[in-house]
C-alpha cells in the first residue's frame, strides 16, 4: 500500500461506492442468470431461496435482509444476488462472522442463537436498533438457514 494506507483505502472505496451507485441507477443489474452452484437438492433449495429473497428486496423495496446462518453458505448465496438494501448476516460462530467480512454487501454480526426463531429476531431487531442500522416500522425480510425460511415482518 506505500506510504498512504489510509488514501488508498480512501480511494478504492469512493471508486467502488460510485460504480455500485452507477450499477443501480443505470438499471444495470438486470434479472440475470446466475449459475447453479448447488450440488446437492439442499443446496439448491437454499439458492432459490436467496434468489426469492433478493427479488423481493428489490420489488417490496425492503429496508434490510436478514440471513441467520451456521455456515455462511446461504450469506454468500445472498450476497451474490446483488439486493438493494444491506444485508445483515448473523452467525453463532466467529470464524464464519470474519468469513462474512468478505463477502459483498453483507455486514456480519455474531449472537447466540436460541431454539426459537422469534426469540433470535427480537435479540437482532434490538442490537440493530441500539446501532442505529434499523428502526421501528422498518420492513424486513428474514432468511434463514438453519430453517430453510423466508419471513417478511415490519421492525417492533
Amino acid at each position: 500500500m506505500g506510504q498512504f494506507p489510509e488514501k488508498s483505502l480512501a480511494v478504492l472505496r469512493s471508486v467502488s461506492l460510485r460504480i455500485e451507485r452507477w450499477w443501480r441507477e443505470e438499471k444495470c443489474q438486470e434479472p440475470k442468470l446466475l449459475p447453479a452452484v448447488g450440488s446437492s437438492f439442499s443446496d439448491s433449495i437454499s439458492e432459490e431461496l436467496c434468489i426469492s429473497a433478493a427479488k423481493m428486496a428489490n420489488t417490496l423495496e425492503v429496508d434490510a435482509l436478514f440471513i441467520f446462518t451456521k455456515t455462511g453458505h446461504m450469506a454468500s448465496l445472498l450476497s451474490r444476488c446483488r439486493p438493494d438494501c444491506p444485508i445483515f448476516a448473523f452467525t453463532n460462530t466467529t470464524s464464519v462472522r470474519r468469513r462474512l467480512n468478505l463477502q459483498w454487501g453483507l455486514i456480519p454480526f455474531r449472537v447466540t442463537f436460541s431454539d426459537d426463531m422469534e426469540s433470535n429476531l427480537h435479540k437482532t431487531f434490538s442490537l440493530l436498533k441500539a446501532k442505529n442500522l434499523i428502526k421501528s416500522g422498518d420492513l424486513v425480510i428474514a432468511v434463514s438457514d438453519i430453517l430453510q425460511s423466508i419471513q417478511v415482518m415490519n421492525v417492533p
